[in-house]
């Protein structure tokens, strides 16, 4: 596998919005286990976590539906993203170093090493989109792609939504004073008397 190159991996996920895409995931996922969190009670943190990637994976299937270029691949007890047969992205919990939850395991390690071929895929840039969530877990802080070579990091960059350009509001026209729009009739004058139609 080559490294993963941050401009190309950006330029794949710009390509149908599908780094926003993945941001929308994560928002989705995280509404949708505050409202589960109120009906149940968890005694494990990984519950509250498997419940967010549950949602976000499914909101993410959801919204890519039309992507002609993407491979949802489910596979080792996890589902991958393949975008234009050259990155693959896993959705992941992360901490304030960028450090996925279950790191170091066997499979998180082969996964950051560009010389293991995993998978059965081969060539792929394999990079990680991530949350960080709040210390209650109860609101995404910050989300985003990170690239790591064994243990690491070769960069990363936010998932931010669309820059939204303010509306620019039209001047006011200036309107003439009343007295210059209508003439008023003066009502005060007498009326002139009409003339007959006989000549006299």
């Amino acid at each position: 596998m080559p490294k993963p190159l941050k401009d190309f991996v950006r330029q794949v996920l710009a390509e149908d919005e599908r780094g926003e895409k993945i941001r929308l995931s994560f928002e989705y996922a995280n509404e949708r286990v505050k409202t589960l969190a109120k009906k149940a009670t968890w005694r494990r943190k990984g519950t509250r976590r498997a419940e967010f990637w549950e949602a976000a994976v499914d909101k993410l299937i959801e919204l890519t539906l039309d992507d002609k270029g993407l491979k949802v691949l489910e596979h080792h007890d996890t589902v991958s993203f393949i975008w234009d047969d050259a990155v693959l992205v896993r959705l992941k919990h992360a901490d304030f170093r960028l450090r996925t939850s279950n790191y170091p395991t066997e499979l998180a390690q082969l996964f950051d090493d560009p010389q293991a071929d995993l998978f059965g895929y081969s060539g792929l840039q394999r990079v990680e989109a991530v949350y960080i969530p709040n210390q209650f877990e109860t609101d995404v802080l910050w989300s985003g792609v990170v690239a790591h070579d064994g243990d690491n990091e070769l960069w990363h960059f936010e998932l931010t939504a669309p820059a939204v350009a303010p509306v620019a509001s039209l001047p006011k026209p200036v309107l003439p004073p009343p007295a210059e729009l209508a003439k008023i009739k003066d009502q005060a004058k007498p009326a002139k008397p009409k003339k007959s139609g006989d000549g006299k």
